[in-house]
């Protein structure tokens, strides 16, 4: 159990690493793109960070599953460190870039692994209240980690952004040293044909994202998916393992979390802009209105593992589905009349349902596969998580812009936001009650 313990931590700032890497960086570019020029390459630095970090993403549930967790985390953990060491010294804009995709390759296996670790030590019960913690250091990043970017920026150097992940990567690999891997793993082929298919087929799509007059892109990564599926098909050990497809619960369960990223989880990157634009608020205030979905989530995440037990994953994924849907609706109707209080509790209800669901999610990612392929679908349910967020966020985006003003923006946002939670209930209906090691203790 001590051991344990010192495993949690080694996650805990693994996470930390993660998430102040994702909140620093915000008030920090400007300074940086000042300094070392080059305005145009101004999104790439975080362009070139999204993609190798989603992209590696089920490559390392992979090789997890073949190698173990340990080791793997560790190594990710070590990368990312030598790509902040290398952007800390970078000298212009393009080195910039090429060391963030280093840092963005160590970063794909940072947050899957640390949940599939939490998956192999933890009980269904603890493994909520663990995901709550989490969530709990993602809020608290997202209000430090811009201060701390411009505190660097002001009274030292933004370089020190990146160098201060040199000692909480090596705290967090010294604290996942005594952790003993129980289980075994099986080495297999990998399919690294399958990969770099289904790898650059993905990163095409998500440039579609950020680039204009991307259909060309769009219309090539369908293309290369396509090609992937098959050569996958005559592929003796393919890639994405056909038994992960096989499992309703793993094929709803994912389709279900693709869905809901792409319906509700994005909104919160407009909220602020909105109260900015829309109600002149400040900066400073209209940021703190975050605060209510990492309270909601904290409050939905911590029981999701008892409750799993009591009432099953369907249920709970129903209900999460009827709670977003109803919050989403009170946001169409009234979000250019609320005040910012009952803003600010509407978002805590919504909260509740996200940490709900993730937290459900994550661990029917775990419970329905088999333990050889426990690794591949954990990462797998991550990394559509991720395409769904960044599809929505710019579906969103897109939105915003083509309205006439912000307040008929946001209720065109939320418009689709509620059709998409349509469909999720009905998905939710199809996701199996329970699994065989729902029961079962670790």
């Amino acid at each position: 159990m001590k051991k344990n313990r010192y495993v949690f931590w080694g996650l805990v700032i693994t996470t930390l690493i993660s998430a102040l890497d994702a909140n620093i960086m915000q008030t920090a570019s400007p300074t940086i793109v000042k300094q070392l020029g080059g305005m145009e390459f101004f999104a790439w630095i975080f362009v070139v960070y999204m993609l190798a970090s989603t992209v590696t993403v089920p490559l390392y549930g992979k090789l997890s599953d073949m190698y173990g967790r340990k080791k793997l985390l560790m190594f990710s953990v070590g990368f990312f460190t030598l790509g902040s060491i290398l952007c800390g010294m970078a000298n212009s804009m393009i080195t910039l870039i090429i060391f963030r995709g280093i840092q963005g390759l160590g970063a794909g296996g940072m947050i899957p692994l640390s949940m599939i670790i939490v998956g192999d030590l933890f009980t269904i019960e603890r493994r909520g209240k663990i995901q709550a913690v989490f969530s709990g250091i993602w809020a608290i990043s997202s209000i430090i980690g811009p201060i701390l970017g411009s505190f660097f920026v002001e009274a030292l150097t933004w370089r020190w952004i990146f160098f201060i992940n040199i000692p909480i990567g090596i705290a967090s690999v010294l604290c996942l040293l005594p952790y003993k891997e129980q289980m075994e793993f099986k080495k297999t082929h990998i399919d690294y044909k399958g990969f770099f298919l289904f790898g650059i087929s993905i990163t095409i799509l998500l440039l579609s994202t950020n680039i204009k007059n991307s259909l060309w892109l769009v219309i090539l990564g369908i293309i290369g998916l396509i090609v992937f599926v098959l050569v996958e098909r005559k592929e003796t050990h393919p890639f994405l393992p056909v038994s992960l497809f096989r499992n309703k619960g793993i094929l709803m369960t994912n389709l279900y979390m693709l869905v809901y990223c792409l319906a509700f989880f994005g909104t919160s990157n407009f909220i602020p802009l909105y109260l900015q634009e829309g109600s002149q608020m400040s900066i400073y205030k209209s940021g703190l209105i975050l605060l209510s979905i990492a309270f909601g989530w904290t409050f939905g995440s911590t029981p999701a593992g008892g409750w799993i037990i009591r009432f099953g994953y369907k249920n709970l994924f129903i209900i999460g589905s009827f709670v977003t849907t109803i919050s989403g609706l009170a946001l169409y109707l009234f979000i250019t009349d609320l005040s910012y209080f009952s803003l600010f509790f509407i978002l805590t209800i919504q909260g509740v349902a996200f940490g709900l669901i993730f937290a459900v999610g994550t661990i029917a990612s775990q419970e329905f596969a088999e333990s050889h392929i426990k690794g591949m679908s954990t990462s797998l349910q991550m990394f559509l998580k991720n395409i769904g967020t960044s599809i929505g966020v710019t579906a969103m985006g897109l939105i915003i812009n083509h309205a006439v003003n912000i307040h008929i923006g946001m209720k065109n946002l939320f418009l689709y936001a509620l059709v998409l939670s349509l469909i999720n209930i009905v998905l939710s209906f199809a996701i199996p009650a329970k699994t065989t090691a729902v029961s079962e203790s670790k």
